[in-house]
């Protein structure tokens, strides 16, 4: 074949490859000598789980730095791909690869990252997982029936975003957030708590008619909630390792502690838990205080327990408020009283006569006791100013737990009695209000919280109408220690 036919026959080889088919795959690229093709296969954050469904940047630049030469080269990666299946041909060699997200804002439908690492390119081919943080918490809210997006309404506002099954906002904030979610049943709406310096997943249930207790959310078939899990607002103060309750003026948080503890009242920060001021009651022993109740002028300190059931010394402490907003040392009038029906004093745990919550209303004091035995409380009754009483009993409440606390809306006069059962479950019971000073068995039980948890003793109503909680320190066992702790439970919108 002659040089001219050669020619010929190559150009036309070259044609009929260049008009080929144009789907055909495209073939790997040549590794030179000396190189190495990287495969990125996945992107592992060590602040989330792998099994985490994350909405990330669409588009990162990500750079590999050669360690030996300081010279980088840079790999357009889309990071929502799954796996990732990026490529990049490297020489062999000591490699840093970076990426961090230049857009952090306070609130986002994307995750910020921070991708770093190092790896060896070494071999004709290797894979490679990327290792980094999430620079943003994430909130997540899922439910088996239909919601429109939540709203987070205070201190600031923003929509949640939709996912395809869910919905989330992720979080630079360190704001204690307030959410609204829509109510399928009856009621208005649930209003929920998130600190966003955390992130947190709640997953709502409806209907429900029975359930186990896992953090989630279950309502009834009115939207009412079976379950609320309390959310923690901050640990507390060494000082407060017995709190025992709570009562709050104008927003200003006020605590106690119970037996043999200092007789002094404590004002917490309500945002952070910090210690404030400590005001001593200066004519008073603290020889087993165990609730807080409080009226328009005065602060009501029970000195009312009595585990083993022998105390004739039973008393409760009357203060005016103006005394306890700007002094540091105060003086109490006594309210002295017994309990009409008991008359064995011998010490034991199944009598009928310790008390740890109490609440002010209509011009009383009512007392709710604490029965191991039977798990119900007796309402009992007496006068608000100083003196010698015995009580009056004027109903048995079949709250089925053991009550350590109990709070009364100052404007509507709604009612909440706090207590647990054993093996530790937390529980609020709630009362539209009292008819002729009676309560009556007309109420709803939420459950709060399972075990492990601290022992809920203190509650009073927020100003927004939502409920602080205070819960002691426990050692379970030597095994989980428990520290003190303020938390809130959401009531807007059901109560």
């Amino acid at each position: 074949m002659d040089i001219k036919t050669r020619i010929v026959l190559f150009f036309s080889i070259v044609f009929f490859v260049s008009c080929g088919d144009s789907n055909d795959p495209i073939p790997d690229p040549i590794i030179p000598p000396g190189s190495t093709e990287v495969t990125l296969n996945r992107i592992q954050l060590s602040n989330y789980s792998e099994s985490t469904d994350h909405a990330i940047e669409s588009i990162w630049n990500l750079s590999f730095k050669n360690l030996e030469t300081s010279e980088s080269e840079f790999l357009v990666v889309e990071p929502n791909q799954i796996p990732l299946n990026e490529k990049i041909i490297l020489p062999n060699g000591k490699y840093e690869y970076s990426y961090e997200s230049s857009n952090q804002p306070e609130f986002s439908n994307f995750l910020p990252v921070k991708i770093k690492g190092e790896f060896e390119a070494k071999g004709e081919q290797m894979n490679l997982d990327l290792t980094g943080i999430g620079l943003s918490e994430l909130i997540r809210i899922s439910s088996n029936f239909s919601i429109t997006a939540p709203q987070i309404v205070s201190p600031i506002e923003q929509t949640f975003y939709a996912s395809e099954d869910f919905f989330r906002v992720y979080t630079k904030s360190n704001k204690f957030l307030k959410i609204k979610v829509d109510n399928p049943g009856s009621y208005d709406y649930l209003t929920l708590f998130q600190n966003a310096s955390n992130s947190g997943y709640f997953r709502l249930f409806w209907p429900e008619s029975d359930y186990f207790f896992d953090g989630s959310i279950r309502l009834a078939n009115d939207g009412f909630p079976l379950t609320l899990p309390l959310t923690p607002i901050a640990n507390l103060d060494n000082s407060q390792d017995e709190t025992s309750g709570l009562a709050q003026f104008d927003g200003r948080l006020f605590a106690i502690n119970d037996g043999d503890n200092p007789n002094r009242i404590y004002e917490l920060d309500p945002s952070s838990g910090e210690v404030l001021r400590s005001i001593l009651v200066s004519n008073a022993s603290n020889r087993d205080w165990e609730s807080l109740a409080q009226s328009e002028t005065h602060l009501f300190i029970g000195d009312f327990g009595n585990n083993q059931g022998a105390r004739k010394d039973l008393t409760i402490y009357k203060i005016p408020w103006q005394e306890i907003l700007n002094q540091e040392t105060v003086a109490a009038e006594k309210i002295n009283f017994s309990y009409p029906n008991q008359n064995d004093f011998s010490p034991g745990e199944t009598h009928r006569f310790d008390c740890e919550a109490f609440l002010f209303s209509e011009g009383k004091l009512h007392l709710f006791t604490k029965n191991r035995e039977s798990e119900d409380t007796d309402h009992h009754v007496l006068p608000a100013e100083p003196g010698d009483y015995n009580t009056e009993l004027v109903e048995t409440l079949q709250v089925d737990m053991l009550v350590t606390g109990a709070t009364i809306h100052p404007t509507n006069g709604k009612v909440i009695l706090l207590g647990y059962k054993l093996p530790l479950q937390g529980f609020v019971t709630l009362w539209d209000g009292m008819q002729t000073g009676l309560l009556g068995e007309n109420f709803r039980r939420i459950q709060i919280d399972e075990f492990p948890m601290g022992l809920t003793e203190g509650i009073v109503f927020t100003p927004d109408g939502n409920s602080w909680i205070s819960s002691e320190r426990v050692s379970l066992a030597n095994v989980v220690e428990l520290q003190p702790q303020l938390s809130i439970i959401g009531l807007e919108g059901i109560f």
